[in-house]
This record gives C-alpha cells, structure tokens and sequence, in this order.
C-alpha cells in the first residue's frame, strides 16, 4: 500500500491538476471564440463562466478536502476590505504620483480632451476585470493552489512553484508566449504579497489599481515621450512595491486568536521527546542595556533547578555572549539532569567575530560532552540575517529588521550569504565538538541543513506561519532530520496572540532610564498562558522533536502597576521580575510565577495519553 503522506500527495497533486486543466481549457476556449475577449461583451461572457463555473468548482474541491474558501486565503468579509483597500490606494496613489511627474518633466503626453471619457471607460471596465480575471485567477493560484501545496512543500518552494504555473497556464490560456516573462515576475510578487499577508485581498487590490492604471492611460492615449520603458517600470513596480510594503506593516499574516491550528493530519497525540525553556544568561541589544546585568550564581543554580523540577522540563537553551555564564550555567544543569542546548550570541558582530566566537563556544561545548556525553547540543546562532551585521544592510537590529521588508521580495540575496555563513560556521565548530550541531533559523530565513545534525526554527505563530503552521513543521521534517523547534511562545497582553515574535515591539528604549511601553496595551498573562497549550497541542500532533519555549525571564523588562511602564507585560518571560521601586533585582531570583508558567509545567509534567494507551485501557466486554 502507498504511505499516507504520498496518497496525500497524489490527492493534492489530482485536484491541483483538474483545477488547472478546467481553467485553462474554458479560457483557452474563451479567447479562440471570441473577437474581443477584453471587451465589455468579452469580459462579461467570462465573468458569467466565473461565477457559474470556476468558484463552484473551487468551493466543491474545497469541500471534498475538508477545505473552506475562508482558509485558501479569503478570510472572514470584515478581514478582507482593509488590505484590499490599503494596497489598492497605495499602488495607485503611487502610480499616479510617478504619472504626474513625467508629465509636469514633459517626459509624457496625454490627450487633455479624454480624462472625463476616460474616467467612465475606467469605471466600467475595472469591476469586469475583476470579476473576469482577477478574482478569478488570485482564488485559484494563490489562493487554492499556494494553499494545498503548502501542505507538502516549504513556502518559498510554493510561492516559486504557483509562479511557474500560474506564468504557464496563463500564457497557454492568452496564446502569448512572449508574456511568460512578465508573468513570472507578478506570480512571483503576488505569492509573496500572500504569503506576507496570509490572504489573497492585498493582490487583488494592488491587480485592480494597476488594471484601472492602465485603462486610465491607454484610454487617454497616454506616451512617455522619454526613456518608456524606465517609466513603464516605475508605475507598475513603484505602486506595487509600495502596496507590499504598507500592506505588510499593516496586515501582515495576523493570525486569528482560535485559528490557524488546522488538525488535518494530525498525528497521534504523544509526549515531545524534547520539553525545554529558553534562558537568557545576559545579552546586550542596544547600547547600554543589558538583560542580566549581575551574575548571582546560587539564583542560577536555584533556577536550573526550577526549570528541571517544577516545569518538568528535560532541557534548557542557554544564551548569550559570556562564555564563563554560559558554561557555569551549563554545569549547573547538567547537575539537576537537564540536557543543555548552548547557543552564543554576539548581536551586532561582524562575520569575523562571530565566528570566532562560535569556535570558542565549541570547546566549551565540547569540555561539557566529554564530561556528559551524549547531553549537549550546540547550536551556532539564530536568525543571523538581522541580529548580526554583514547579511542584510544595517548598522544596527533594528535597520536590518526593517531591511527585511525590502529584502523579502529577493531572499535569494540574504539566503544565499547566510548559508555560507552557516557553512563556515558548522565547518569550524566541527573541527573543536563532536557532538550535534544546529542553528535557530527565522521562517524567513531558507537554509541549507546539510551541514547541522538537528534542524532547528525559531517558529512563532505570526507573520508567515499563519495558516500554514502545520504545514511549515512538515515540510521541515520531509528533510529527513530531527525538527526542533528553537523558539515559541506569546507576551501577556491583550493581542499579543496577533503579534507572536514580535510581541516586544511596543517597547518603547530610547530613554533606559524611564523605560515605557507604547499603545495603551491591557495585561492579560492569559493570552501568554492559552498560546502555550496551543502550541504544544500542535507540537504534540506533530512530528516534533523538541521545543523550547522563550523565555524563563526577561529580568530588564520590570512589572509595572502603571501600564505604561509595565514592560513585563511586553516580554516573553514566564516570570514576572518586580517592580523597580521595590528594590529587589531579577538576578538574585526575585520573581513571581505567571499564567504562563503554571500552563507550561502542567502541560510538560503531564503524562500524555496516547490513542493506543487509551484504548487499552477502555473496560472490556
């Protein structure tokens, strides 16, 4: 009998496939009968076949794969206006913008007598494009298609795959070759566009201001007089990289507070082999902070043995830049039974550095295994495209975080020199540790695993992974190694399950000294407490490895009964560190238990029940 995972496949592989075909043929068919398939008559005969043909079949492929038209990418009404009508206004306004300046430089000419006729051919003719073309396609391709292959593939090898079909079978469906090009360049962007986004809104928007564009311009017989094909780029591409942009900041891929968590394909519940908690021993992010500015030893100590004995985990992910804390922590675990993960940070070093930094914490790593064998891990960094220099433009995080945005449209470029990086590192720490190596890797972040033993993602549920977060674990796991993942977790405010890894940004550190939080956010440690079981949930349905949750604490982000001063509230921490006016200080091990904690150590400390246990032990007859 063929696996479960390749019956899944050829499913997925047959209703693509039909999908595909029924398209191309009635479209195909479309343009060989008539004259003018973009005409007003050519438009509306092909809009009829939509509704009556394309979205019943869509809807009733959906229906038979336990699909809803909602989770291939067209969301709930009150979800899909506000990128529609972002993107649409940003690429046109744009547009416009770079229209006017060529005519105000007199590198165009218009008819001045047909705006007014112009407008009305516009207005008639953008509600028929959408209905003809637009929806149709954006429903197929990057809704249908981009969402089931997301089941079987990695979201790049998706978006990059959608574009190779939607380029092919529109092309075939034109009878225009010549426009393969150019139609692989706005399959590419729209996949993007949805996988930012989580929906296929944004692209139909920016489609319907570029179609109104271009019908604006060609009905008032619009030329560049000057370098057209310059100009002719800059519209098109200016408005719809300024629609990713404003769309990404504003919609990007929030994900619904009790969605997003699929079980198709669940596996059998059981326990995570690898049930563990990040710990931050003092790591320094902007100039004249630093997340434990004291080492107190015996609190360590104290806390090791909390992680191991109340939240019941089997092993903690050490972090930061001292090496002495690092190891002294490590031995501290070791002690309470706990396997170490070892992860050096220098944020903001150069590749040269960081290296170097890298192969010292590989002897270490490797003292450490030879006294424990088979209990330490070293994983050589995480998500090295923004917190260290030298992969995206950027003196600081933060502009290389902002950097991403743009990048993102092209991550072939921070890929490719992020793999060689992580190449050179693997390389050096192979030569001073014999044990297993593994990296912490962004989800936008395509690595090449052929060097690490465990892979290894920093894996919140936010941005990309909305929708796909099953998907995303088992595309992981058809690589054929043990998948961990590095990082999850949720702060402890109202929203902050819309937010997941970015859940910090609200922190306001330009003055150190008076450290505020922005946006009026309420408390709410059950947000943090409800996205743990969540998560675990998946994880224990899931081939999974190990997780580490981030973080036990974050001692510089103090509790505050102001709102706007209580940082702790905008941390990962699972702790609550007091009050600044308290005088007790985090390092001496001054905390509270939150939600958070109690949720992580019933859920780790709980033995789970598998369906073969369960049914074992159901009464007899």
């Amino acid at each position: 009998m063929p696996r479960p995972e390749r019956r899944r496949v050829v499913a997925t592989s047959t209703r693509v496939g039909l999908l595909l075909i029924v398209f191309a043929m009635l479209g195909a068919t479309v343009h060989a009968l008539l004259a003018e398939p973009d005409g007003v008559l050519g438009l509306a005969v092909r809009s009829t076949i939509a509704a009556l043909a394309i979205l019943p079949l869509v809807w009733a492929l959906c229906r038979t794969s336990g699909h809803t038209l909602a989770s291939i990418g067209l969301g709930r009404p009150g979800r899909a206006w506000p990128p529609l009508v972002a993107a649409a206004l940003t690429c046109w306004t744009v547009s416009a913008l770079l229209v006017g300046a060529a005519l105000l430089t007199d590198n165009a000419t218009l008819d001045t007598g047909a705006p007014a006729s112009a407008a009305l051919t516009t207005l008639a003719l953008t509600p028929l494009m959408l209905t003809a073309q637009i929806l149709p396609e954006e429903l197929i391709f990057r809704g249908y298609v981009q969402h089931l292959l997301g089941f079987h593939l990695t979201q790049m090898t998706v978006v990059l795959l959608q574009t190779v079909l939607f380029a092919g079978v529109t092309s075939l469906v034109l009878g225009q070759a010549g426009e393969l090009a150019n139609l692989l360049l706005i399959g590419l962007f729209l996949g993007l566009l949805r996988t930012a986004t989580g929906g296929i809104w944004a692209g139909v928007g920016v489609r319907l201001a570029l179609t109104a564009t271009a019908i604006m311009l060609g009905a008032t017989d619009l030329v560049f007089t000057s370098a057209p094909s310059v100009w002719e780029l800059g519209v098109n591409m200016g408005g719809s990289l300024a629609a990713y942009l404003v769309v990404r900041f504003l919609f990007a891929a929030r994900p619904e507070p009790n969605g997003g968590f699929g079980e198709q394909g669940a596996l059998p519940r059981r326990r995570i082999p690898v049930r563990g908690i990040m710990y931050d021993v003092g790591s320094s992010y902007v100039p004249g902070q630093h997340s434990r500015e004291r080492w107190n030893p015996d609190a360590v100590r104290e806390e090791m043995r909390v992680v191991r004995h109340e939240l019941h985990c089997t092993a903690v992910s050490l972090f930061g830049h001292d090496l002495d804390r690092l190891e002294q922590a490590a031995r501290f675990a070791l002690d309470q039974g706990l396997d170490v993960w070892l992860q050096p940070r220098s944020p903001g070093a150069g590749h040269t550095e960081l290296a170097a930094h890298v192969g010292h914490a590989a002897e270490l790593a490797q003292r450490l295994t030879e006294e424990h064998p088979d209990r330490v891990v070293l994983n050589v960094g995480c998500e090295l495209t923004i917190i260290n220099r030298g992969i995206l433009p950027g003196s600081h995080m933060d502009h290389r975080s902002r950097a991403l945005y743009v990048f993102a449209l092209v991550p072939f470029y921070h890929n490719l020199r992020l793999n060689r990086l992580l190449r050179r590192l693997a390389t050096l720490a192979r030569r001073r540790f014999d044990g297993p190596l593994s990296y912490g890797a962004g989800t936008w972040e395509k690595v090449d695993w052929t060097p690490f033993d465990i892979i290894g993602v920093d894996y919140y549920f936010d941005e990309l992974t909305r929708g796909s977060y099953r998907q995303g674990l088992r595309a992981l796991n058809r690589l054929g190694k043990p998948v961990v993942v590095t990082e999850f977790g949720c702060c402890s405010y109202q929203g902050a399950e819309s937010k997941g890894g970015s859940g910090g940004d609200p922190l306001d550190w330009r003055d150190l000294n008076d450290r505020r939080v922005r946006g009026n956010l309420v408390r709410d440690e059950g947000v943090q407490a409800g996205m743990i079981e969540q998560l675990i949930d998946v994880y224990e349905t899931e081939d999974v490895h190990g997780a580490f949750l981030c973080m036990f604490i974050e001692g510089d982000c103090r509790y505050s009964p102001d709102p706007a001063r209580d940082c702790d509230m905008a941390s990962f921490g699972i702790v609550r560190p007091p009050t600044l006016e308290s005088g007790l200080s985090p390092d001496d091990g001054h905390w509270e238990p939150k939600e958070g904690f109690h949720a992580l150590a019933h859920r780790y400390g709980a033995d789970v029940v598998t369906e073969t246990e369960a049914a074992s032990e159901a009464p007899q007859d």
